[in-house]
């Protein structure tokens, strides 16, 4: 049995939901470009996860050479760092000296994303292409997490939206942190590893979304 194959179906199966649920209750006129975000964010894992299952179940392997799939995770982290950076941050933080604290903690958020890939692959026999792509998965991974880390330590301003969304950034947080123990499980081959991750992906990922909208209703009422 190809525990691979099962941790990549449960994953892809649970971002769907989520994406789905996401797209029907955010995108429409008027709705929040954020939670848009977060939303095209575990689309585009849903279907990274189902390139790999069509790939594991024609090919049989997802780590020998470079698939498309790893694209979905980039592209899904991308939108995750772009929402907290591009649409919530100027809301919260205007620069002022007052907050230099809440910007330099966060920086401990990419350390051990980073000490991991130094120990992992930077410094392994790994494969010249294992070593690109864990690498910029961990930039991707370094750039989310420090947005996620400020947001859930930084005090409330004037408009409260930062206080509604910390169970959102806690659970995006985890999730970045489980696509490095991911890259670790597949590098060592260890495939009940890869399941327990793959499981608790997958329940993140359908978390997600209707977290974002229970923090934008508290908000807004």
């Amino acid at each position: 049995m190809n525990l691979y194959l099962i941790a990549n179906i449960i994953t892809c199966l649970c971002a769907f939901i989520g994406f789905i649920y996401g797209a029907v209750v955010f995108f429409k006129p008027r709705k929040a470009v954020y939670a848009q975000m977060i939303t095209l964010s575990v689309g585009c894992m849903a279907f990274g996860r189902l390139y790999q299952v069509v790939r594991l179940i024609t090919i049989g392997d997802i780590l020998e050479h470079f698939q498309l799939g790893v694209f979905g995770v980039i592209g899904g982290l991308l939108f995750l760092f772009s929402a907290n950076y591009g649409a919530m941050d100027s809301l919260a933080d205007d620069g002022s000296k007052e907050f230099t604290k809440y910007r330099l903690i966060p920086l401990a958020a990419p350390l051990p994303a980073i000490a991991v890939y130094v120990i992992c692959f930077l410094f392994s026999d790994s494969s010249l292409l294992v070593k690109v792509i864990s690498g910029v998965i961990t930039i991707f991974v370094a750039g989310a997490s420090y947005y996620n880390l400020k947001h859930l330590i930084f005090p409330d301003v004037d408009f409260g939206v930062i206080n509604c969304l910390k169970t959102y950034n806690l659970l995006a947080l985890v999730f970045e942190y489980l696509c490095v123990a991911e890259m670790v499980a597949n590098l060592l081959g260890n495939e009940i590893a890869a399941l327990i991750i793959g499981i608790l992906m997958g329940a993140v990922l359908i978390a997600i979304v209707p977290t974002v909208e229970r923090g934008i209703k508290k908000w807004t009422t």
